[in-house]
């Protein structure tokens, strides 16, 4: 029998209204002429035909369901092709925008006096122009002819040295001598150096140590720490905090136009290592870990040095250098007002704060700032939806990684890229905090080998993050939490806020919701970034976002679990190894992902195992670490325990920091399982590592230690074995 399926249905209007009529049809045709053969007896050939029939039906399901995944995959295309005419829309629209101003201010030479003036004038992270002891300061460590030479001669292997010392005479005098050398003298690495020796004074002259006035060497919060060794492990860890204390000398109130630092009335505990001043988004844990030694005097006069720059610039900058006022960090001044509030309940210090809350929120939310960005409406959406991005003004080398920066330029010259361009992307980088990461890299595209590409296809720009706006949100929501604690009721003001927050995750979900998890967005290719990362699952949670309405929590964390990015010592920064080019990838892990990681978990039911167990993943590398260098370093390596991260632009620092604070608020935190409940809950997780890095699993992984030494083992000698883990916990267990 032949079959001409086809042509005898008519043309359905879906695919299962084909497959249905099909059947009938068949059916149908099949039952007229099974009768006569029936009548004579060809079983045989009724049987064939049956067969013949359900084999054309199964055909036809097949290709129903194929029809269906294509139809879908035609409709995430379609979403995925407005969501690129949009960014490209946006990049355009910003040039014509750029282009018209232009045009209207026209570009008429500028004369003598005007170019004079420019030079003592500095362009912060607001766009606005400065004047005054910082802008003079500038001209030598910021911009000009002698910065370029000393950098790109490499007289220091580090180029912070340099933007970090002393003038010994104010700088229009320095320029004006160094406008006298001869070409040749200026080419010259040791004469070049003499120069330097002759008008400048030693790196950090401007600090002196501070006494801090409130630390304890037995803080309440330690003692109650019930296991001896790891209290006796928190309070070496204390004893750091002397260490990283400093503060300006009065000559550098005297004299700031000599000098790269931003003075400060208080003093201030610094990151350590080659990170001698105040860094923005550091000094949140640093701020968590002074509060858990029961300092709140040092750290409530750290937080308002950090306000008070505000009411005098507009913003925080990345740190305390005048080299830093083209760029902010991650958002997290709000977070340290209310961590000092929920201590001390201080309302006359909250009424004194929010105001200048409000305006650093208005910083990152100004269109002049380039930092918002509008998008397009998506599905049933009424409201105008924004969403944050880094973006530095600086369009010049970083003066404390000047050299670097040129070699990165020249090489994306050779990608049609300009100087201004790639320079505003390196500097919003370093914004972000994740400097660098493939996050900002052509990885993120999908178009290269992930951990491939070069450092010159960086385009911070262009990626919506995650971390961002996670951050904002949070501010958003603490805001209004303000408001409300200073009136005792809602107000307006905390409607507003409450209504920002409640808008920016709406967007969040338009965009960076990817089914399961969050995700970076590249407006450059209209799509979600392919480098996952910590910063999807760890700010989010912390902030408390737990994806769209009446989603399941349970598939983010299962989302979490097979990320890849849980590991033997930590939760590494993404899963992408660059091989040691970018420092916040992987093998490295960092203190602030981790210690965001467990506590978003812990606003979440059904994750105490998880969270119990990441807890005491990461202290117990810092502790190995720390038993093994004697130092507490800035990042660590995620595969190997006892050993510390490596990688980026300069040599992996010790001190440290937001370290310290992050292991002191996890040493006190109280574990959510019972610890025999716990150890059986954990012990069924499968090993798991991410990327290239399975020759790391040769390693032996301390098992559990019996004893409990009455004070913490001196430091081993650098390069020994592992150390036994003799904490609270078993460290024996990975994360599946």
């Amino acid at each position: 029998f032949k079959f001409t399926i086809l042509a005898s249905v008519p043309l359905p209007l879906s695919c299962a209204s084909l497959e249905s009529a099909t059947m009938r049809g068949l059916l149908a045709r099949g039952k007229s002429r099974v009768q006569p053969i029936a009548e004579e007896g060809e079983e045989d050939q009724q049987m064939e035909m049956m067969q013949h029939m359900q084999e054309q039906i199964q055909q036809l399901r097949a290709a129903n369901q194929r029809l269906s995944r294509d139809m879908e995959v035609v409709r995430s295309q379609m979403l995925s092709l407005e969501k690129r005419e949009v960014s490209e829309r946006q990049v355009m629209m910003s040039k014509i925008d750029k282009l018209a101003k232009s045009f209207e201010q026209g570009e008429m030479p500028k004369s003598k006096e005007e170019e004079e003036k420019e030079k003592n004038v500095i362009t912060t992270a607001t766009g606005s122009p400065m004047t005054g002891d910082l802008a003079r300061a500038a001209l030598v460590f910021d911009k000009g002819p002698l910065l370029d030479a000393v950098q790109t001669q490499r007289i220091f292997s580090d180029c912070k040295d340099f933007v970090d010392m002393s003038m010994k005479d104010d700088p229009e005098v320095i320029m004006e001598a160094f406008s006298k050398l001869k070409p040749e003298e200026v080419q010259d690495p040791a004469k070049l150096k003499e120069f330097v020796e002759q008008w400048f004074g030693n790196t950090g002259d401007e600090f002196e140590p501070w006494v801090l006035p409130d630390h304890k060497e037995e803080p309440s919060q330690l003692m109650s720490i019930s296991n001896p060794e790891m209290q006796a492990w928190a309070l070496e860890i204390n004893k750091i905090w002397p260490t990283l204390g400093i503060k300006h000398k009065d000559i550098l109130h005297e004299n700031p136009q000599r000098y790269s630092a931003i003075p400060r009335k208080n003093g201030m505990v610094v990151p350590g290592g080659r990170f001698r001043e105040m860094y923005y988004w550091d000094t949140y844990w640093v701020v968590r870990g002074l509060l858990t030694c029961d300092m709140i005097e040092t750290a409530s006069g750290i937080v308002e040095d950090l306000c008070n720059i505000v009411s005098e610039i507009g913003f925080v900058p990345n740190g305390g250098r005048v080299y830093y006022l083209d760029r902010s960090q991650p958002p997290l001044l709000s977070a340290m007002v209310r961590e000092i509030y929920q201590v001390t309940w201080n309302k006359e210090m909250l009424a004194r704060f929010v105001p200048i809350l409000e305006k650093e929120y208005s910083f990152w939310m100004s269109p002049t700032s380039g930092r918002r960005i509008e998008l397009p409406r998506l599905g049933a959406q009424r409201e105008r939806q924004f969403l944050n991005i880094y973006r530095s003004q600086r369009t010049t080398a970083r003066p404390e990684s000047y050299a670097e920066d040129v070699d990165t330029m020249m090489e994306a010259q050779g990608l049609g890229r300009s100087p201004a361009d790639i320079f505003r992307a390196i500097s919003s980088a370093a914004e972000s905090g994740w400097d660098f990461s493939t996050r900002w890299l052509d990885d993120g595209k999908g178009q290269t080998e992930l951990g491939m590409a070069k450092m010159a296809t960086i385009d911070t720009c262009h990626v919506i993050p995650v971390d961002l706006n996670s951050m904002l949100y949070d501010v958003e929501r603490s805001l209004a939490f303000f408001h409300r604690e200073l009136a005792g009721t809602d107000t307006d003001a905390s409607q507003r806020f409450d209504s920002a927050a409640f808008q920016r995750s709406s967007t969040m979900h338009s965009w960076l919701w990817m089914g399961d998890c969050y995700r970076d967005y590249r407006l450059d290719v209209g799509t979600h970034s392919t480098v996952v990362a910590l910063s999807d699952y760890a700010v989010p949670l912390w902030a408390g976002l737990h994806g769209p309405p009446g989603f399941n929590t349970e598939l983010l964390v299962s989302s979490l679990k097979r990320s890849g990015l849980l590991a033997l010592c930590g939760a590494v920064t993404t899963v992408v190894d660059s091989g040691g080019r970018t420092q916040w990838d992987a093998p490295n892990a960092w203190p602030p992902m981790n210690l965001m990681l467990v506590e978003g978990l812990d606003k979440i039911s059904g994750t105490e195992a998880l969270a119990d167990c990441l807890c005491e993943t990461w202290l117990r590398n810092n502790y190995i670490t720390w038993q093994r260098t004697g130092f507490m370093h800035e990042k660590y390596d995620s595969f190997e325990p006892g050993r510390f991260g490596a990688g980026g632009e300069y040599e992996p620092q010790t001190g440290f920091g937001w370290t310290n604070g992050t292991a002191l608020v996890l040493l006190c935190r109280d574990p959510r399982v019972p610890h025999e409940d716990h150890e059986q809950q954990i012990a069924v997780s499968e090993p798991r590592t991410p990327m290239r890095r399975m020759s790391r699993q040769g390693i032996a992984i301390p098992a559990s230690g019996k004893g409990r030494p009455s004070s913490v083992p001196k430091p081993s000698t650098p390069g020994a074995a592992p150390p036994t883990w003799t904490g609270h916990g078993s460290p024996s267990f990975f994360i599946g």
